[in-house]
């Protein structure tokens, strides 16, 4: 539909499923830069610093969502999307090369805690930055609405082979897609057969009788609730904030014990996220006087089709993952049923999130901020490991900055390294909710449980709890 802003006629599209809910997020955050992204992407080599900017703004002309506006209208309140034409721009150069690792990472940390006027203009900020140690490369720092870590990613690697392209004469990279037409596609489904097929499939799950809150922690904040409900029945569980206050720590596993879970995952047909969803579940369920019926929020990114993989944006939709497995299951029975619920879940992931938590509240008559998981996670498959070969056995490094807040309670992404495919726990938090010493115990647990588990896959979970 278009629209006159500020004297300019453009085509506008609604905010999507996957948007709204950063946009509820923002509704009852005091602070906009609880949906900020911060990253990193630095190479151990010399820096052409003219080539990068080109690359930069090559990248950015190819990418719609990196060009995404969105304006309110001040009568209706209707919230809209649109592109604004490409224009070239003088990316600033910060040389911290001198500097202490720590003092750079605090600066990083703040830049990404500035936010975005959502709808006001710009909602991405881009630097050059020399790091210690000869590390070369750029700190971005984006709208979650605009893009997300799939997206992140993608970019990334169109910069990285855009600027090889330059430098190199390499090939240039294959054109990204429109993010446009992925929004046209998402707003299709409204209505569809598929739409249907997908609102089955979720009311079938609410038709079962009603999960039961574990927490990473122990049942203590479930009796508490309880006690203070004066309801010894309740099984829905809150997690949360009013200030969003957050920070980010991560895990690295080393290679050798990476590749252990990579070569169990593929020995037995199994996912690299059901083997460490095992893990995680079985924690909860450790940690919850043995619990057998387990939630935990599972985020799809929604990119199954050469469109939605290359288009940017955000595609990312959550919804829980409901396992009851009993203790006498085997370690490979659990995570065969871990890969059915997944599968399931993402075959029908494309219905609305804010839509099945509003029917799961009804449902269930779940009081407010109240929920059934109290873990979220995501697994990110993809790397720039090997995207040329003139940097092949070059160090690379890829951060994820803190803007001090956090949208949710307790998020765990596992992400490969780049540099040599190991996998990177991140652990996002709000810090009413957890301290560093309760998300330490929560990730040694887990690291002894899954590795127990793949050295055992014919143990039952209640040895594996046991042996813990």
């Amino acid at each position: 539909m278009e629209k006159n802003i500020g004297g300019i006629i453009y085509d506008c599209y609604p905010l999507t499923p996957a948007q709204m809910v950063h946009i509820y997020t923002l509704k009852y955050s005091p602070t906009s830069e609880i949906v900020n992204i911060g990253t990193g992407q630095y190479f151990q080599t010399k820096l052409n610093i003219a080539a990068l900017r080109e690359a930069l703004n090559r990248a950015v002309e190819r990418c719609e969502s990196m060009r995404l506006r969105f304006w309110k209208d001040p009568e209706t309140g209707e919230m809209w999307q649109y592109v604004v034409p490409y224009t070239n721009e003088y990316f600033e150069y910060y040389d911290f090369s001198e500097w202490e690792e720590s003092r750079v990472e605090e600066v990083l940390n703040k830049w990404t805690s500035q936010g975005f006027d959502t709808f006001g203009g710009k909602l991405s900020r881009i630097v050059i930055v020399s790091l210690p140690n000869g590390y070369n490369g750029y700190y971005f720092n984006v709208h979650h609405s605009c893009m997300d870590s799939s997206s992140v990613i993608a970019f990334a690697k169109d910069v990285i082979e855009i600027y090889c392209s330059l430098l190199y004469g390499l090939p240039y990279p294959k054109p990204m897609t429109s993010y446009i037409e992925s929004v046209k596609k998402d707003f299709e489904y409204e209505g569809s057969k598929k739409q249907k097929r997908d609102e089955e499939y979720w009311h079938k799950q609410l038709d079962m009788p009603e999960p039961i809150y574990t927490d990473y922690t122990g049942p203590g904040r479930l009796m508490q609730l309880r006690q203070k409900n004066n309801n010894p029945n309740q099984r829905w569980g809150v997690l949360s904030t009013s200030n969003g206050d957050g920070n980010t720590i991560t895990y690295e596993l080393d290679v050798d014990s990476t590749k252990k879970i990579m070569d169990f995952a593929q020995k037995y047909d199994l996912p690299v996220s059901a083997v460490i969803l095992h893990a995680i579940r079985t924690v909860l369920s450790k940690f919850n006087n043995n619990e057998t019926d387990i939630c935990i929020r599972d985020f799809v990114s929604r990119r199954s089709t050469i469109l939605n993989k290359k288009c940017g944006g955000v595609r990312m939709h959550c919804f829980p993952m409901r396992t009851i497995i009993p203790l006498d299951a085997t370690v490979l029975e659990s995570m065969r049923v871990i890969k059915k619920a997944q599968e399931d879940l993402f075959l029908h992931a494309d219905y609305s999130t804010l839509k099945y938590i509003q029917e799961m509240n009804q449902k269930y008559n779940v009081g407010a901020g109240g929920c059934y998981h109290s873990v979220s996670f995501t697994y990110q498959p993809g790397t720039l490991g090997g995207i040329v070969p003139q940097l092949k056995g070059i160090g690379f490094k890829s951060r994820w900055y803190s803007s001090g807040k956090q949208p949710q309670p307790m998020y765990i992404t596992a992400m490969h390294r780049p540099s040599d495919g190991g996998l990177n726990f991140f652990f996002g938090y709000q810090t009413d909710c957890a301290t560093p010493e309760e998300i330490e115990f929560l990730y040694y647990f887990t690291g002894r449980v899954l590795f127990r588990s793949i050295e055992n896959p014919e143990k039952t979970i209640k040895e594996i709890i046991d042996m813990t």
